[in-house]
């Protein structure tokens, strides 16, 4: 598998897969692979995984794989929505700074007019 860098998950000189953390080395390995390995892995770990169940386990564990996505994706979806909503009240009220500075300027100069 290559990483961003282009180097091969085992090469040496891969500081993201040469920790002796297998986690790290597996997840850092995986999610920087290109889209089209991403897609061909997931294709054929789902082949792999259906040899020698049959039709109604393999309903059953597709079923599985695809609630346990489901579920990666609204926890993802939630929190990206949040960030959001985050964002947004920081400009509302950098604009409502904003304002207030402009109201006092009129009020100043409305006082400096009488």
């Amino acid at each position: 598998m290559m990483s961003k860098s282009g180097r091969g998950c085992g090469e040496p000189g891969n500081n993201l897969c040469n920790d002796n953390n297998l986690e790290n080395k597996l997840a850092s390995c995986f999610f920087s692979l290109p889209p089209k390995q991403f897609s061909l892995l997931s294709s054929l770990l789902g082949i792999l995984l259906i040899d020698n169940l049959d039709l109604n386990r393999q309903n059953s564990l597709g079923n599985f794989i695809v609630n346990v996505g489901q579920a990666i994706l609204t926890a993802a979806a939630q929190g990206q929505s949040l960030q959001s909503n985050s964002s947004q009240n920081d400009h509302i009220r950098q604009q409502i700074q904003m304002l207030k500075k402009q109201i006092c300027a009129l009020e100043q100069e409305l006082d400096n007019q009488n």
